[in-house]
């Protein structure tokens, strides 16, 4: 299956991860599932192709794909899947919105394989999901 992420784009092609040429969003085509408009998410590129991933407002993900001349060679299934990233690589700002200072304090010491207090651990990974749904970061600690 090809895949998505959520937050950086890349796209997961052929077991090979591509990165972002475009986030252009343009209206590149027709829903076959629901007839929507479709517009772009992001733009790939290989040697041979170009590789468009949209989607509709039903949220229906396609990954279009056409020759290095722009001539459509067919559409293939996609789906979106979120990055786990390590918290120290993470803005400040995003990890303040849901956690205490001493859960990301021990968060990043966790990570660091340093000493950390396990109940702020404990809180921490009860926010997670809100986290993930509110910024498309999934946390890996």
């Amino acid at each position: 299956m090809n895949q998505l992420a959520k937050s950086s784009r890349n796209l997961i092609f052929k077991g090979k991860t591509l990165e972002p040429v475009s986030l252009e969003c343009n209206m590149v085509g027709f829903c076959s599932k629901c007839d929507l408009d479709l517009e772009s998410l992001a733009y790939h590129s290989t040697e041979s192709k170009w590789l468009v991933c949209a989607h509709c407002n039903n949220e229906h993900l396609i990954l279009m794909c056409y020759d290095r001349q722009w001539n459509w060679q067919g559409d293939y299934d996609l789906e979106i899947y979120t990055e786990k990233v390590s918290v120290s690589s993470i803005a400040k700002e995003k990890l303040e919105a849901i956690f205490t200072q001493a859960e990301i304090r021990d968060m990043m010491a966790c990570q660091q394989s340093l000493p950390y207090t396990r109940q702020n651990l404990y809180r921490a990974r009860a926010k997670y999901e809100k986290f993930e749904k509110l910024f498309g970061i999934k946390i890996d600690v």
